[in-house]
């Protein structure tokens, strides 16, 4: 099993003007089980987390299609998302923005939303599909402007916007996917992956990257000037679909920016898959090792940000580090090489 560290991102304009954090969430203080008691989207349950069902759902929604889970995989706890069993009614795990969003930072006009996902086996007859919103809700108009949609059975993560397609012939003015690379971006099964997609309120403008520089660009959304009230995860149903299949989330962070600020990774050189980090956990000694670059530096943070530990003039493919003196909990290890970035969750025991 692996836990890959991809990021979709947006940037429009550069200035050093800070961000405004609007949530972050790591799962690891919630409890086990239901993550609320309401499926209208009216009352807030674990970490302000807001669970909705629609009553046309056939079947009907219960409260444990959103749960608070160990997972086996990153041995730390998760949001799970379940779809339905029929082919009517999505699911929505959402956050609030709105009040965030009306204060946040002059010039602050850019929002990102940036989380852990799992992609599942890839053996599935399940047709529900795993959806990300960035979004406008006022109670009588929905306005969506970008997100993701993902397919478990193909392992096909796509970006989505609310695109004017009128330039071409029979085109509308509607919802739209868009390969993240040519031919299309398949995932590995079993995988984690760190996802992220941003919207710019003041042109609409869409592009999605991830750690290895991989990206698409050039998406403008036909929804600009939208104010954003609301961040979601959901999964939808399927026409024909019989089948519920789990869609696991975790390590949320909703920020407003006046440009990207994320990894601000510029090329795609790194193949992650040619990194190895172990043993994961570990109570000393870790391990990073590649088959193809040279690893020039190593720094460890700990999920608010802070560096905990940095090795600098490496300059080989295997280092070893010591983290014995750190507290147990989870780190974000960011490797630096010769052909790019990547970021890595380290599970100190």
């Amino acid at each position: 099993m692996k836990k890959l560290l991809l990021l979709f991102i947006s940037s429009i304009a550069f200035t050093s003007q800070a961000q405004d954090l609007f949530f972050t969430e790591n799962c690891e203080t919630l409890t086990i089980g239901n993550v609320s008691t309401d499926l209208t989207g009216a009352t807030a349950g674990q970490g302000n987390w807001y669970t909705y069902t629609p009553t046309t759902a056939v079947p009907a929604g219960t409260l444990s299609d959103y749960q608070v889970v160990n997972d086996a995989v990153s041995n730390s706890k998760a949001l799970q998302v379940t779809g339905s069993t029929g082919a009517a009614g999505s699911r929505y795990l959402s956050q609030d923005v709105s009040t965030a969003w009306t204060g946040r930072t002059s010039g602050n006009d850019i929002i990102q939303l940036e989380y852990d996902f799992f992609t599942g086996s890839g053996v599935t007859t399940s047709k529900n599909t795993f959806r990300t919103y960035i979004y406008n809700f006022d109670g009588a108009a929905v306005t969506a402007v970008a997100g993701f949609h993902y397919d478990p059975a193909t392992l096909k993560l796509s970006g989505w916007a609310y695109y004017d397609n009128t330039a071409t012939a029979g085109g509308v003015v509607g919802y739209y996917t868009f390969n993240l690379v040519t031919g299309g971006l398949i995932l590995d099964a079993n995988t984690w992956y760190r996802l992220g997609v941003a919207y710019d309120y003041n042109t609409g403008d869409i592009t999605w990257k991830d750690a290895n520089g991989l990206f698409y660009s050039g998406v403008t959304s036909a929804s600009s000037g939208i104010d954003i009230t609301e961040c979601d995860f959901a999964v939808s149903a399927g026409t024909g679909n019989t089948v519920s299949n789990n869609f696991l989330v975790d390590n949320v962070q909703i920020t407003a920016v006046a440009a990207e600020s994320l990894l601000s990774v510029n090329t795609n050189s790194v193949v992650s898959n040619d990194f190895s980090v172990f043993p994961n956990p570990t109570k000393d000694i870790i391990n990073v090792s590649n088959k193809l670059t040279s690893i020039n530096s190593v720094e460890i943070s700990d999920l608010n940000g802070r560096v905990v530990n940095t090795v600098n003039s490496i300059d080989a493919q295997n280092v070893q580090i010591n983290i014995s003196d750190l507290s147990s909990g989870i780190y974000m290890m960011k490797i630096v090489s010769d052909k790019g970035i990547i970021t890595k969750k380290v599970i100190k025991e």
